[in-house]
């Protein structure tokens, strides 16, 4: 059709393999109101926001500005299995309102032991109870405040609040405010008619759930986290059972090495023995492997790894999946613009990694540094030839050469302002929600064009060598 682009049908029926730069969707009838966001992670859960973080630069801080945000983060693999738990752990323990196991100590436990806990899990106020653990008869309330200046050796007996505030079962997030704000006091046990610990609430909690109506959360109300793991290493049973018990919502079943029949009977063993985790599978670049991994049980498929011909692997995965199982697709094709997002998502995309956009944020592992007058961080590019990491049985080898790019900011910061040029990119296409896409896009009502061969390359972040000799000058 001259002039008026091309529907997606017809675009792909070609034998060529498209590219995201090399694909353009024309705009439509300008809608004014902001386009709703909400998008699915999986078949059963849903985001408020498509934004996914899957890669090196995914911990514990990147997991938690990402949910705040209203997306997901999937803590990388690349470490010992009680580390990747205990982020886990710190990401459903991060301002969830209700905290229902939280740490506790017990009487006989020391003040060095309360110290050691507070500064682990970065929180100020911890139950004691009877026996040390959740279910325990509440005791006391040991803070920061009470552990001051105290000997390292002494007792919680002795130091602990024993005039507790508390809560009776059952209570609603309102009616604890109300108690909290009369009481005046930070936090408050909730105890069952035996007066056994079953809950803790935080009041620096309930602030942060005002100040991100948007987050990602579960039924909990705490933040939603994923974590990644893999059917080939000596211990890869051990892991997921680990990242179920530290509260994983999501587990990414992680198939760079292909998809072969390890990673099929792992799939089948993991929805046999947690059918009620999640699992994305991926990524993948066929639709041969994206359906094997269906029939195996994934609720949702990562797609990746097709150089030149992402455009075309979205939307051919994409649309076969939801015609014939009703799978979403994560889309981990290092996009380095809101405009690559806005394109992935309309060729069918659920939600897309941003590994590429925020791996120079403030959240990413990485030491800050000021260079000509410039905050960069160090570190290895996340992808591509740079900062590969080849594991073995024996060990995990990086590869990459460190450089420094310029600094971002807060994930917090730069994630919202990315999501407001998607709402704009989709107010011009006259789209009311992002769930509107794949229904516009089967109906020809999103009309593209092509650029084959025209489109200018990506502008790499500014980089500068690290010479050790200059860090100090």
């Amino acid at each position: 059709v001259g002039g008026e682009g091309w529907a997606a049908e017809e675009v792909f029926k070609k034998s060529c393999g498209f590219s995201l730069k090399e694909v353009v969707f024309l705009p439509g009838t300008f809608h004014k109101q902001a386009p709703d966001l909400t998008s699915r992670i999986t078949k059963n859960l849903k985001l408020n926001t498509p934004a996914v973080s899957a890669g090196r630069c995914t911990e514990e801080g990147m997991a938690m500005a990402l949910a705040l945000s209203g997306g997901l983060g999937i803590i990388h693999r690349e470490m010992p299995i009680k580390e990747q738990a205990m982020k886990v752990q710190r990401v459903k323990m991060y301002h969830s309102g209700f905290i229902l196991n939280p740490a506790c100590l017990a009487p006989r436990h020391t003040v060095q032991m309360a110290i050691d806990l507070q500064n682990q899990l970065g929180c100020s106020g911890i139950p004691v109870t009877e026996n040390g653990r959740v279910g325990g008869r509440l005791v006391g309330l040991v803070t920061k405040r009470d552990v001051e200046d105290m000997p390292r050796t002494a007792q919680l007996n002795s130091v602990m609040n024993r005039d507790v505030v508390f809560a009776q079962e059952p209570v609603t997030l309102k009616e604890a405010h109300l108690a909290m704000q009369e009481a005046k006091v930070a936090k408050l046990p909730v105890l069952n008619k035996d007066m056994e610990l079953v809950a803790l609430i935080c009041r620096g909690d309930m602030k942060e759930v005002n100040k991100y109506p948007n987050a990602s959360r579960d039924a909990n109300r705490q933040l939603m986290v994923a974590a990644s793991v893999t059917a080939h290493e000596p211990d890869a049973w051990q892991r997921v059972q680990a990242m179920v018990e530290a509260g994983a919502d999501v587990l990414s079943l992680d198939c760079h090495e292909g998809v072969d029949h390890y990673v099929i009977n792992f799939l089948k063993q993991m929805k046999e023995h947690f059918a009620g985790i999640d699992v994305i599978a991926g990524p993948v670049n066929s639709i041969r492997q994206a359906t094997s991994l269906c029939d195996s049980g994934a609720d949702a498929i990562r797609v990746g790894g097709a150089k030149g011909a992402d455009a075309t692997v979205i939307y051919e995965v994409a649309r076969t999946l939801r015609l014939n199982y009703g799978i979403p697709v994560l889309a981990d094709v290092e996009v380095r613009d809101s405009g690559q997002i806005l394109k992935a998502l309309l060729l069918g995309a659920s939600t897309v990694c941003l590994d590429c956009m925020v791996q120079r944020c403030e959240e990413v592992p990485g030491d800050l540094i000021f260079r000509e007058g410039v905050r960069v961080k160090l570190g290895r590019p996340d992808g591509g030839a740079d900062g590969t990491t080849f594991r073995s049985a024996a060990a995990a080898v990086e590869t990459g050469v460190a450089v420094q790019q310029i600094d971002r900011g807060s994930a917090l910061g730069y994630v919202p302002l990315v999501l407001s040029q998607l709402r704009k990119g989709l107010q011009e296409l006259g789209l009311e929600a992002l769930s509107d896409t794949s229904k516009a896009l089967d109906q020809g009502l999103l009309r593209l064009e092509l650029q084959c061969g025209r489109a200018e390359p990506p502008q790499a972040p500014k980089t500068f060598p690290i010479m050790v000799s200059a860090l100090h000058c």
